[in-house]
């Protein structure tokens, strides 16, 4: 059982968030948005992507469909494994120095982009209406994310062969609640392409609380959810997490919160017997807890960029991270 984290982090120093992102088992390339709108994971995903402009005073991604058509020719004849998806140096403050430190030492890398589908939430047209509602774009932006991803792996996996990336995916918690016109079966038919077009394993971060049974359901291999502020909700999902671990899967828990006045109420012990809870029921199903842990990364529940101290409770949680991880393995 190995620790790691999301990869947004709260810092305005490359390399303190380097630091921090190293001290854990599988180091991750951090995305610092509190330093600049380039490193928002939204705009770092949407590169290469035609009828883009990012807007850097607004902060906001838009979509224009003339440009879109414009450069869609050419952008479709691509190989998935070009350049253009690649990480650039300057689309990222961190990621220079995340290839120098990285190497096959550790037991894997991690990497991380926005999902299509949050991304397609996100980017807008000049009405403000979001490209989830447009066949054209959203189809694109699904293989353009997955050509990000598929990139970013072969790279990452140049320097270390068990490297993995995941896609965050926030979207998800509301996909169902308020948006009309963008049905449950599109939704679905939608990741199901995504996760077909991904070199595994096929990763999925939420921090929210999503349709469980729409993700279960899905081919995805890898959850990274929030186990603290979810565990009850969890609970009543287990069937669907014990089959995702018995068919080979793994679950990245967020085991630790990481705002400063949940993480001030706890301590290592109370953290470790609250996912032991969890555990337990999955102990239900029939998975031995040998197995749970075999399939099993321990990380901090969410990202959060919103605190008083900014990174001070972040960097604890990660220190608390690797006591948590400890005390299960007893």
């Amino acid at each position: 059982m190995l620790t790691t984290a999301m990869g947004i982090l709260p810092h305005r120093d490359p390399a303190r968030a380097l630091e921090l992102a190293f001290s854990l088992d599988i180091p991750f390339w951090p995305q610092l948005p509190n330093l600049s709108y380039s490193e928002d994971t939204y705009v770092q995903t949407v590169s290469g992507m035609p009828g883009i402009e990012v807007d850097y005073e607004g902060l906001r991604i838009l979509f224009h469909e003339d440009d879109f058509y414009a450069g869609l020719e050419d952008y479709l004849a691509l190989e998935p494994g070009d350049d253009i998806f690649s990480v650039s140096p300057d689309e990222s403050a961190t990621y220079p120095g995340f290839l120098q430190r990285a190497s096959a030492d550790y037991p894997a890398l991690r990497g991380q982009f926005m999902g299509p589908i949050s991304l397609c939430l996100m980017v807008k047209d000049p009405e403000n209406k979001p490209i989830i509602y447009r066949d054209d774009a959203r189809e694109v932006t699904i293989r353009h994310v997955a050509n990000r991803v598929n990139r970013h792996l072969a790279d990452l996996r140049a320097i270390n062969p068990r490297s993995f990336v995941w896609v965050d995916e926030p979207g998800l918690e509301f996909l169902f609640t308020g948006i009309t016109g963008y049905t449950s079966e599109r939704a679905r038919a939608d990741l199901a392409l995504f996760l077909s077009l991904l070199e595994g394993p096929r990763g999925v971060h939420l921090c929210g609380n999503p349709d469980w049974d729409f993700l279960l359901q899905s081919e995805v291999e890898l959850i990274s959810l929030d186990a603290y502020n979810n565990r009850d909700i969890l609970v009543g999902y287990r069937s669907g997490l014990s089959r995702l671990l018995a068919r080979g899967g793994t679950i990245a828990w967020g085991a630790i919160p990481t705002h400063t006045a949940l993480l001030e109420e706890e301590s290592p012990h109370n953290l470790a017997e609250r996912l032991e809870f969890l555990w337990d029921k999955l102990g239900e199903e029939g998975l031995e807890r040998e197995f749970i842990v075999g399939h099993s990364l321990i990380t901090p529940a969410t990202c959060c960029l919103v605190n008083p101290d900014l990174t001070a409770t972040v960097e604890k949680a990660f220190a608390v991270v690797g006591e948590v991880r400890d005390l299960l393995l007893r």
